[in-house]
């Protein structure tokens, strides 16, 4: 649980910095945390190639970062029971889903600007300049590892007295994502919490398959049945 803590602890220090400048009104501070944190196009294009990294530190609203701290603590919990699963694997999912999420989202929104009508440069602009913070990409690859390792954990929604097979609980957040991706009223980073879902699939395939459970080993068995 070591991975979750170090995790929280950043998340928590940026949350706290952001919401500290917005409630005594310190504009230039807060503009300051922002403008190293916030992830678009235009930011990227400036130069600011970290906020890739940096955005998936960062949240402004309290239930956002709330969310995704519990999730992300969940998950965390059920690594902690898979043998061969260490803090270095949870930091390189966690890190390579903030990468892949953010790439994701940068992805789409030049998709949107490039498939804009030439003259609609209000399209072109606001997709330019749509920025995009927070840990969903990354909560999203270390939720796509853990269902690959434990496909049949139960997870219950919060406040909905219903406990869903893992698998189906992240399979069905793809599936939203998926549906909103191209969504003109939805403000929710879909592509950058499908890139983060994408790595995390990936990152098991390529490292953790051969764990004594697993997606991988029952699809093994299955082939040895037939």
């Amino acid at each position: 649980m070591s991975a979750f803590y170090f995790l929280f602890a950043a998340n928590a220090m940026v949350f706290g910095a952001i919401n500290y400048a917005k409630y005594t009104k310190d504009w230039r501070l807060e503009k300051k945390i922002l403008g190293h944190t916030l992830l678009s196009p235009a930011s990227f294009d400036s130069g600011r190639w970290w906020t890739v990294i940096t955005s998936a530190f960062a949240h402004i609203d309290p239930m956002h970062f709330a969310f995704n701290m519990l999730s992300l603590y969940n998950f965390c919990s059920l690594c902690a029971f898979i043998p061969g699963m260490n803090g270095l694997h949870l930091f390189a999912v966690a890190g390579g889903s903030a990468i892949t999420g953010g790439m994701g989202f940068l992805y789409h929104r030049r998709r949107k600007v490039a498939e804009a009508n030439r003259s609609d440069w209000q399209s072109k602009t606001r997709n330019y300049n749509s920025s995009a913070l927070g840990a969903s990409g990354a909560v999203m690859g270390v939720g796509a590892l853990t269902a690959c390792l434990m496909p049949n954990a139960p997870m219950q929604l919060m406040l909905i007295p219903i406990t869903f097979p893992l698998w189906v609980f992240v399979a069905g957040y793809g599936l939203i994502d998926s549906y909103f991706l191209d969504s003109p009223t939805s403000s929710i980073a879909h592509a950058g919490h499908l890139g983060g879902l994408v790595f995390g699939a990936a990152y098991y395939l390529a490292f953790m398959r051969r764990s004594p459970a697993g997606v991988w080993k029952s699809v093994e068995r299955m082939i040895r049945r037939r």
